[in-house]
């Protein structure tokens, strides 16, 4: 292993280090038993009400409901009002039918228990129903009374939605392994560039970082749900051991290229600087933030980032080497035939949901999402391209 390499494994192996440090002091909290994506973590100060439910998936005519409760510190915060009244607004009309505002406290003095709010979804699509208190003197805060709701028209697509989703997660997860196969029969990497290898395992890495902080660390959760009252945390149980998984199998690779034989292969002066730009930047960031100068939300939000800059670049590399040798011999297209069923099914359930829910902003609004996905099904068919017509050897 050269010196480069083992700098880069004795500084990767320190900071994760620091990292399970960090986990280990504000993580894995007994409050966090069910997924963090289902939690949500009220704001302090305890607000007035509480609500029993805020996510519904419904059926264009199907009915449901929810019960506002008071909280314990419902007399403290109503004492010098009269009258209080929750009023609610819909991000969008017609979804579902206008929620009635709900008296909370009556000037008649009668004790406040509870009140049901009935939801009878119209139309298809999603709606963010939230909400404030109007009193006699001044509106009082209620951002833990909310709905996120989504409508749906076909409950056949929905479990059409949920196989799709589960076949490219497999997928996905399986591409890793024909590389790794071949790497091992051939007890050789020839062919393979080691900037993808190691941009590839940089991203896995930052990504594991990102899912890991979201989904298990309660002061990471409260830092985003302060900032998104009516959110949900972006991560869940599946992202957490894609993310895992697929930073071992790239570890394995990352391990084969140093041991196999990889001829006179290295890493190039662009890689390099590259990758140490990015480690030199998450150091810096993480400095910044053990000093707390910036919150851990924003770190992690860094690291995803960084992850999206690798997706858009790291494909590079070994499409030039496949050019530049004219082939793709120690290369495997295994990989590459997964990973295009993959992103292409990822689309598919994008366009699915879309459609069922009439949202088509979910598709084109997040042009991040969308754009990554197309970006890598385009690779992908130019590495097929690569491998079965240009340097086909037949």
């Amino acid at each position: 292993m050269n010196s480069w390499l083992r700098q880069c494994v004795f500084c990767s192996s320190l900071f994760l280090i620091l990292f399970g440090q960090f986990i280990e002091t504000h993580g894995f909290s007994e409050e966090i038993a069910q997924p963090a994506s289902l939690l949500f973590l009220h704001p302090t100060p305890i607000l007035p009400l509480e609500l029993s439910k805020h996510d519904f998936l419904l059926k264009v005519g199907e009915n449901a409901s929810a019960l506002v409760t008071p909280s314990i510190s419902y007399n403290a915060t109503f004492e010098n009002e009269t009258t209080v009244s929750l009023i609610f607004i819909a991000s969008t009309s017609g979804i579902i039918q206008e929620l009635p505002s709900i008296i909370v406290k009556s000037d008649r003095g009668d004790e406040f228990r509870n009140a049901t709010v009935s939801i009878h979804a119209m139309a298809p699509g999603r709606v963010t129903i939230k909400s404030f208190l109007e009193g006699d003197s001044q509106n009082i805060s209620s951002t833990n009374i909310f709905f996120r709701i989504s409508v749906y028209q076909y409950a056949v697509l929905i479990i059409v939605s949920e196989v799709v989703g589960w076949i490219y997660f497999v997928a996905w997860s399986v591409s890793f392994y024909p590389q790794i196969y071949q790497n091992w029969r051939r007890k050789s990497v020839r062919g393979l560039s080691l900037d993808f290898v190691f941009m590839n395992w940089t991203g896995f890495f930052v990504y594991t970082m990102f899912n890991i902080g979201l989904f298990y660390v309660p002061s990471v959760q409260d830092e985003y749900l302060s900032r998104n009252p009516t959110g949900q945390i972006p991560v869940q149980s599946n992202d957490v051991f894609f993310s895992i998984h697929a930073l071992f199998a790239t570890s394995v690779t990352c391990l084969q290229c140093i041991f196999y034989d990889k001829g006179a292969q290295t890493i190039s002066k662009t890689g390099k600087t590259i990758l140490m730009s990015i480690f030199a930047v998450i150091f810096v960031l993480f400095i910044i933030t053990v000093s707390s100068a910036i919150v851990w939300l924003d770190f992690l939000t860094a690291c995803s980032t960084i992850k999206l800059l690798i997706t858009l670049i790291k494909y590079v590399p070994q499409a030039y080497m496949n050019y530049a040798r004219k082939s793709t011999s120690g290369w495997c297209i295994g990989n590459i035939l997964l990973d295009l069923t993959g992103g292409i099914l990822s689309v598919v359930q994008m366009l699915i949901l879309a459609f069922n829910n009439n949202d088509w902003s979910s598709l084109f609004g997040d042009y991040t999402k969308f754009g990554l996905g197309a970006f890598s099904i385009l690779f992908d068919i130019f590495f097929i391209i690569q491998h079965y017509v240009l340097y086909n050897p037949k």
